[in-house]
């Protein structure tokens, strides 16, 4: 089974410390201490679920929610907060949060919320993202374009997945290595570059546009427009 990846985004480093143990016998953890890092994460990385602290010091973690629904990223957001209103929950949903625990909360119900997340979300809407002349499907790891279908192993699939998602942006090299192998894994110099040639290969070279695009000195980027969804 392929362990669930979640992004804790708190800037309180005890309660950060008492969470990751927690959650990481059952889940791959990720961690962010602001509003920017956790956002910079989540637009690259495959989550399944955002664990989201409401008072950030740099930005409101309601402004992260209504910030990362508008660019189109539906993953879960469970939010903690030590408010309890009842408006103030209100309000959070409205603008695309999934669910609210208030703190101080029990391990055992947090964890018993994000499982209800998880399975809600493990049944999602068929869809596929397509960018220009080109489609990505999830469901058959594959790569539709101009009407013909490319198929790409595991690694493959998850970069250009990454490049995919945003599409018209450099992207990091390290942020392609943490989406395509996890941030544990130590890879040679040459291995993502060695993984890129062979996706160019497929992608690519049969086409007179090249969409990969090398960024010297930063990573790569898709030359292609801002995904979109299409259900299928």
């Amino acid at each position: 089974m392929i362990q669930k990846r979640l992004l804790v985004i708190e800037d309180d480093t005890n309660l950060t410390l008492a969470l990751y143990p927690a959650l990481s016998h059952t889940y791959k953890v990720d961690t962010a201490k602001s509003a920017t890092s956790g956002i910079r994460k989540a637009e690259t990385l495959p989550l399944d679920l955002i664990i989201l602290d409401l008072n950030l010091p740099d930005l409101n973690g309601t402004k992260v929610v209504s910030y990362l629904r508008e660019t189109g990223i539906n993953t879960p957001i469970l939010i903690l907060s030590g408010e309890s209103g009842l408006d103030r929950k209100v309000d959070l949903l409205d603008v695309g949060a999934n669910d609210y625990v208030t703190k101080p909360f029990s391990l055992a119900e947090l964890k018993a919320r994000i499982r209800v997340l998880l399975r809600q979300s493990s049944y999602p809407t068929r869809s596929n993202l397509v960018s220009g002349n080109l489609e990505l499907s999830p469901s058959t790891r594959s790569i539709i374009r101009e009407g013909e279908t490319i198929e790409l192993r595991r690694k493959e699939f998850a970069l250009m997945e990454c490049l995919f998602r945003n599409a018209g942006k450099a992207v990091k090299r390290e942020y392609l290595i943490e989406y395509a192998w996890g941030r544990s894994q130590s890879l040679r110099t040459n291995s993502i570059d060695v993984h890129m040639k062979s996706l160019r290969d497929k992608i690519d070279r049969r086409y007179d546009q090249k969409l990969i695009k090398t960024i010297h000195g930063l990573g790569y980027m898709l030359d292609s427009d801002k995904p979109k969804t299409r259900l299928i």
